[in-house]
This record gives C-alpha cells, structure tokens and sequence, in this order.
C-alpha cells in the first residue's frame, strides 16, 4: 500500500476519533447544562418566594460532618423553620420507594422503553437532615422544625413513587409553598440561622 493511502487511512480514522469525542462532549455538556437548569429553577422559585417575606435562601452547601461529605442543593430558612430541597432532573417515568438502594427511571419513546437507575435520592436528603441538626445542636440550637423534599424539576417527570415519600413535582413543590404554614410567623431566627450553616459548611462550596 502507498504511503499516501496510509496518510488518508491515518487521517480518516483521526477525523472519525476527532468527532466522536467532541460528541461525547456535547451529550456531557448537554447533561450537565440540563442538571444546572434544574437546580436554578428551583433556586428562582424560592428565591421569589423568600424576598418579600425576608427569608434566607441558601445554595450548593456542602457539609462535612463525622467523616461525611453531604451536600445540599437548597436550603429555605423563615419563620417556620428550615426547609432542605434536593433537585432531580430525571424525566419519563419514575418508580422508587424508600427502601430500594436505587430507583428506576423509564422513558418510552417511539414505543421502545429505555430504563436507567439513580441512587435513592431519600437517603440523601435524610443524610443532610442529620448533617443540618448536627451543626445546629453544635450551637445549642433546638427544637428547629425542619423539613426535607426531593423535587423533580423535569416537566416530563411522572412521579410513581411510595406514598408518603417526600417527593414532589415542580407543580407540586409551588403549591407547597403557598401552605400558610410557610408564610405565617414564627419565633425562628433566619438570620441567626443562616449564618451558622453558612459557616459550617465547606468553604470552597459555599455560596
């Protein structure tokens, strides 16, 4: 074989190798943009919720507690007490209960089915719970009512999870929030509490 049908062969198969990983690039930005598009929708809609009843919004905490890193998408603080929210992107179908390691997320299109797991998003959020009244208990704070919810922020999530679970969609978690409970007044510090979680957690992620 000639020297310059090497050099072509050579060349195809770079271009090819080329392609495939600025591919492979964009299907991994492109997940990671829609995670990030999630976590600020959730963010927007609490952050409108906390102006105007001077509430405490915090972001991307991370804690590191007995040997533990645990991290929390967002945290409500007000009147009422402490609200932890952990953010799932995951669209189509999803089918959990509180037991299972992991849950299952089904996507039908074209009426071909195309299943993939995630880890049990309620040990998280009853991870963080432990982590957030450490670090308060650690302050003499108690007696802080605090609440957890996984909220799926894909429109295309249906929820077919344990009854009981705190899981919400996006529709759900707004009617949530408009629960007089949330807005009527209570004897919690919000900024006493703010500043305490926001010191304690990992300096390089917190905002």
């Amino acid at each position: 074989m000639k020297p310059e049908t090497w050099i072509l062969i050579g060349s195809i198969v770079a271009a090819v190798v080329i392609v495939w990983i600025a591919v492979c690039l964009i299907i991994s930005w492109n997940r990671h943009r829609k995670g990030i598009d999630g976590t600020l929708r959730i963010r927007s809609i609490l952050r409108r919720f906390a102006g105007i009843r001077s509430f405490k919004v915090l972001s991307g905490l991370t804690f590191s507690q007995k040997n533990r890193t645990v991290c929390v998408d967002h945290i409500l603080i007000g009147f009422f007490g402490i609200m932890l929210i952990t953010v799932k992107n995951a669209k189509g179908t999803v089918y959990g209960s509180g037991r299972d390691k992991n849950w299952v997320r089904v996507i039908t299109k074209h009426e071909q089915e195309k299943r993939g797991t995630f880890a049990n998003p309620v040990f998280q959020n009853q991870s963080a719970v432990e982590a957030v009244r450490e670090i308060l208990a650690s302050q003499n704070i108690y007696k802080i009512p605090i609440e957890n919810y996984i909220v799926f922020a894909n429109k295309k999530a249906v929820l077919n999870t344990e009854r009981g679970l705190p899981v919400l969609t996006i529709r759900d978690f707004k009617k949530l929030l408009k629960k007089e409970k949330y807005s009527a007044d209570g004897d919690v510090d919000v900024a006493k509490i703010s500043d305490v979680l926001t010191n304690a957690a990992v300096p390089s992620q917190a905002k």
